[in-house]
């Protein structure tokens, strides 16, 4: 099986983003998880990425160009999918067209 690479956004605890890293050990399971990105640097998600050896982006969504930074990692890990784990921001319109059909 084909896994898609994926990016897991977050903000809180990372209790969505901890199922899916113990989902996507299984064979069956089609993705792999290859970079998370969190608005929150004390996140208790990033903790469990990191214990899970995935990178991890936090951006400060203050800063004009952190969805550019963002574009420019998720092409530099070959993202196909962005899942959406209880991140707490609302993804602009350009970010969506410049990550279509992802």
């Amino acid at each position: 099986m084909v896994k898609k690479n994926i990016c897991v956004f977050i903000s809180g605890k990372g209790s969505n983003l901890k199922n899916l890293i113990l989902k996507s050990r299984e064979y069956s399971f089609p993705i792999n998880i290859k970079l998370v990105v969190s608005n929150n640097k004390k996140a208790g998600g990033i903790i469990f990425a990191k214990k899970n050896s995935i990178p991890v982006l936090i951006v400060n969504t203050d800063n004009r160009s952190y969805e550019n930074k963002i574009i420019q990692t998720l092409k530099k890990y070959k993202i196909n999918l962005i899942c959406l784990a209880g991140y707490m921001r609302i993804i602009s319109k350009s970010f969506l067209q410049k990550f279509r059909k992802k």
